[in-house]
């Protein structure tokens, strides 16, 4: 994979039913060495622990929906800004990301997840249905 084709493999791969068909696609392209950042979760290293932590990620929002918008690639790194939907608390949120990839030999080496967790954090706290998913999400 090069890296100007992975917006359109990003969008492909999002598109998917979560987790398994997500995870299954795109398991083969993180590299060995691979590290994933986001907000709210520890750093994840390694194919294995990025998988928990998208599975962590699924916990917390089944339904969760990134829409892509605007992509760039300058050599080995993309960003890419997705429009994010997700149902918590039996209500929906909605939040921007900006992913950051570094791609290397056909692989994503990094990932950096820009975006404001405070909306989340502000509809978790307001929506008391959503707390038993929300702290088995971070036990887990």
């Amino acid at each position: 994979m090069r890296p100007e084709d992975f917006p359109a493999v990003f969008a492909e791969g999002w598109a998917l039913p979560k987790p398994g068909p997500f995870l299954d696609y795109f398991r083969p392209l993180i590299h060995d060495q691979a590290t994933f950042t986001q907000p709210m979760f520890t750093s994840a290293r390694g194919p294995g622990d990025i998988e928990r932590m998208f599975r962590r990620l699924f916990a917390l929002f089944p339904d969760l929906r990134a829409d892509p918008q605007r992509s760039a690639v300058h050599g080995d790194i993309v960003f890419i800004e997705s429009d994010c939907t997700a149902t918590l608390g039996r209500k929906p949120i909605h939040f921007p990301v900006c992913d950051r990839f570094v791609i290397d030999n056909g692989k994503i080496l990094n990932r950096r997840s820009y975006s404001d967790p405070t909306p989340v954090l502000l509809a978790a706290l307001r929506r008391p249905t959503s707390w038993p998913r929300s702290l088995r999400s971070y036990t887990s």
